[in-house]
């Protein structure tokens, strides 16, 4: 008779909580018994409750599981005062409002709290007409109600239904981590990815590019002498930023000796910022932040960037780096445009457009942000340094890696390699290749 394999690596007890850690995952899980359940035979078996310490390290997963012993012993010798009291009922439009407060502070742009207050709104109106004002009376099926409430009777969008659903997500983070006036899990998560499971239209995913196809359209955009479009292909290529981060990139935010750019919280001249960038961008105090936390953070100027840049003639500190023929920040739907243009035009990503029939192409500037993060794989660039350059949040397993050097940085991203061909670049631009 074969030898059972055993399903785990290595075991350790600590106390009533026993560590574990499988071949199947890297983390060192928990588990301990609590309570019995009655199987349909009929038979009373113990209650086994797993948890994963979401951690590789044996000591702090030692730490958290005499953490909970600790707490198995009080709720075992002491049940009355293990008993917490319910907290008092909130009503639920106010917690929206402290929501809202809360967006602020983080620095959350006008437009972003309004549109979270706006669907928020929706969803206290349909909520009040159930006779349900209260937090803590927010149940999965409610928000399942609450979706096809939107899908058939307000007659939204899939796309629109799943915004609502991240929305009260978010909303309820706030609600149990935050406010702390509801205990349990997130009513909307297990709901949120139920329905997201069942929209007839997923979200389509970025296609991928490859570097003949950016080529092929930087040699169309070059044949229109379009420079600009030819620069902020470059950028977004070599750079992995965001659009918005494009608009708001500023001269001074360039050191072209240490070979980086900085991007982080800054206060631009209101005066020369789109009214519709004003309110969709800025905060209440006229500041703008990237998207996240994570997204403050470095970017290597590439040889190919440092090219762009030195042909570009710029001039002060605080004047914009890409503006258009008025001397303003660019608008994305008007450069957005031309890409699709050059890109139809070079035969890159053609279908049918859904709404005309006709042909176009499905090009974006985001998914030129995903090209950067696949560059980076190709080039061999480690997993925590291109998510430090992308301005992705760390993974809890990268936590203990977010400290990268800063000139390690810059050296991994020396052999990064976009697939661009330099000699597509106009002849202005091939001057300066290599002072």
């Amino acid at each position: 008779m074969a030898k059972k394999e055993n399903k785990w690596i290595s075991t350790q007890r600590v106390g009533e909580v026993t560590l574990f850690l499988t071949k199947r995952s890297s983390y060192w899980q928990m588990y301990w018994i609590d309570g019995t359940y009655t199987t349909r035979s009929g038979k009373v078996r113990p209650r086994e409750w797993f948890r994963s310490t979401r951690e590789t390290d044996l000591g702090l997963a030692s730490m958290i599981a005499g953490r909970k012993n600790e707490e198995l012993y009080k709720q075992r010798q002491f049940p009355d005062a293990a008993q917490k009291p319910e907290p008092e009922k909130a009503r639920i439009r106010d917690i929206v409002a402290d929501f809202a407060s809360y967006l602020r502070q983080q620095g959350r742009s006008h437009g972003h709290v309004r549109t979270i207050t706006g669907q928020m709104k929706i969803l206290c109106d349909w909520l009040g007409r159930t006779e349900c004002h209260a937090v803590q009376d927010v149940t999965p099926e409610r928000l399942r109600a609450f979706t096809r409430h939107l899908l058939d009777e307000r007659r939204v969008k899939p796309s629109t239904a799943n915004a609502y659903l991240d929305a009260a997500h978010n909303f309820f983070g706030h609600v149990i981590f935050k406010r702390k006036v509801m205990a349990g899990p997130n009513p909307a998560a297990r709901g949120r990815q139920a329905e997201l499971d069942r929209l007839p239209e997923q979200r389509m995913r970025p296609p991928t590019i490859y570097p003949q196809q950016i080529n092929d359209i930087i040699r169309v955009a070059s044949e229109y002498n379009d420079t600009q479009i030819v620069n902020l292909i470059v950028f977004i290529c070599e750079g992995g930023f965001r659009f918005q981060e494009v608009q708001f990139l500023q001269v001074g935010d360039m050191d072209l000796v240490r070979r980086e750019i900085i991007l982080d919280v800054k206060r631009p001249d209101l005066t020369r910022v789109r009214r519709s960038l004003q309110i969709n961008c800025l905060t209440a105090d006229g500041a703008w932040s990237p998207k996240t936390l994570a997204g403050r953070r470095p970017i290597h100027i590439t040889d190919r960037m440092m090219t762009v840049i030195r042909s570009m003639g710029l001039g002060h500190s605080e004047d914009w780096v890409f503006v258009n023929s008025a001397g303003s920040q660019i608008a994305e739907t008007k450069t957005l445009k031309k890409l699709k243009r050059y890109a139809l035009e070079a035969n890159v990503l053609v279908e049918p457009n859904p709404r005309t029939g006709q042909p176009w192409s499905r090009v974006k500037w985001h998914w030129l942000r995903h090209y950067n993060r696949t560059r980076a794989h190709v080039s061999g660039i480690r997993r925590e340094v291109s998510k430090l350059a992308m301005g992705h949040a760390a993974d809890p397993i990268h936590d203990h890696y977010r400290g990268v050097d800063v000139s390690a940085f810059h050296a991994e991203y020396e052999k990064f390699d976009s697939g661009i061909k330099s000699e597509l670049l106009t002849a202005r631009q091939l001057q300066f290749i290599g002072d």
